[in-house]
């Protein structure tokens, strides 16, 4: 089942085709739900609390994991989830046709609540199919193909998203619903032969906390993407209310600066596999010019040149990405997959919850250029984990 062009198992290539519709969804999800809720309320709060929606039930992912380790037909979870999501964004059609503001934000914010739920059961089931269909020496350039891939749809999401917002709110959510429906397709096709230990349910979150414990290097790496998360998830909210606010221009434009950022998170995800050493003084230099690239924004009065950090921004990140993946799957074992991918999610994910809330808080209470220069001075003083990170700065990748 290994494809000879790409050296790839066929079925590694069906789990990155769904998991690029699939981001391709969310991102259109995550930047349409943002731009209606700021458009009827004003109010960046409740905008950054509909961006933030989607990471709430990942404070359950650790259970998630274990549940998902010790699952024996994972492929049929995820084809259940997959229609429950694409079923459950209709009830945003008639918070629409109901045309009540109230009903509009509830029924977004539930529908996000459970984009998010069933996306963290899929993420949980791929990371152990991840793990079982690559093998070590594929490690780095399978992350790097998973990424561009993903990175590819994200781009195109954001970017069309703002097309579908001008078809009309409504029609923008069957687009969503329709995109979700064909996510599901490549799931189909997958099947694997890993048969899970017969454990309970508590026994494995326990193994896998005795896991995490045992393994420094875990819980460091944990913290550190705990960082990233939570400034790209207060940039999301800032830079809409920049396009919408300061520059009073249509979400066409906020789709082209996140397609921008996009844009260099593939070119970063590409040139992540040549880039080789010691993953702590790489990530030095990385925190320190994102943290610059993001303060400079603050400066600069034209929307186009807001393009060039953008860029920026995006390949130093995608570069971390493949580098980071890359060092998860050579320290955890397929046992552990799911469970630790979970954890990754409870523990550090689960934190942007409250990172498009503060975005929007730090907007109300300083400015929106302000608010660039808050974000970079905080990536750049986040350098000083790394020295102190011994077991996870000597990682070679």
């Amino acid at each position: 089942m290994v494809d000879s062009n790409t050296g790839f198992d066929i079925r590694f290539k069906y789990l990155v085709v769904n998991a690029g519709i699939s981001r391709f969804g969310l991102a259109s999800f995550n930047l349409i739900v943002i731009w209606i809720i700021l458009f009827e309320t004003k109010n960046a709060f409740l905008a950054g609390l509909g961006d933030g929606i989607l990471s709430l039930p990942l404070f359950f992912s650790f259970i998630v994991g274990a549940l998902i380790d010790r699952a024996t037909n994972k492929r049929l979870i995820s084809i259940l989830v997959s229609v429950l999501r694409a079923v459950f964004l209709v009830s945003v059609l008639y918070g629409f046709y109901t045309q009540s503001l109230s009903v509009i934000l509830i029924s977004i914010y539930a529908s996000g609540f459970m984009l998010g739920l069933t996306s963290d059961i899929i993420n949980s089931v791929r990371a152990t199919w991840t793990k079982e269909l690559l093998t070590k020496e594929q490690y780095k350039s399978g992350s790097s193909v998973s990424s561009m891939a993903t990175y590819i749809a994200e781009g195109a999401g954001y970017l069309l998203s703002g097309i579908i917002l001008i078809l009309g709110f409504y029609h923008s959510f069957e687009v969503l619903i329709a995109v979700f429906a064909i996510a599901l397709i490549p799931l189909l096709f997958i099947s694997t032969d890993f048969k899970p230990e017969e454990t309970s349910a508590l026994q494995s979150m326990k193994d896998g906390i005795a896991f995490i414990r045992k393994h420094k290097e875990m819980v460091q790496l944990m913290i550190i993407v705990l960082v990233l998360n939570i400034t790209f998830g207060m940039m999301g909210i800032i830079l809409i209310s920049l396009v919408q606010i300061k520059f009073h221009l249509p979400s066409l434009y906020a789709s082209i600066v996140f397609s921008m950022f996009i844009l260099g998170l593939i070119l970063g995800s590409g040139f992540g596999t040549k880039v080789k050493g010691k993953l702590g003084s790489i990530s030095m230099t990385i925190f320190l010019i994102t943290g610059i690239s993001i303060a400079s924004i603050s400066f600069i009065n034209s929307i186009f040149l807001i393009f060039v950090p953008s860029i920026i921004i995006g390949v130093l990140i995608g570069i971390a990405n493949v580098l980071y993946n890359s060092a998860m799957l050579q320290l955890i074992s397929q046992e552990f997959m799911a469970r630790i991918s979970g954890a990754f999610s409870t523990f550090s994910v689960a934190a942007t919850f409250s990172s498009g809330m503060l975005g929007g808080a730090i907007i109300q209470l300083t400015s929106v250029t302000d608010s660039f220069i808050i974000i970079g001075l905080f990536v750049i003083g986040s350098i000083v984990l790394w020295p102190i990170f011994r077991e996870l700065y000597r990682v070679v990748v």
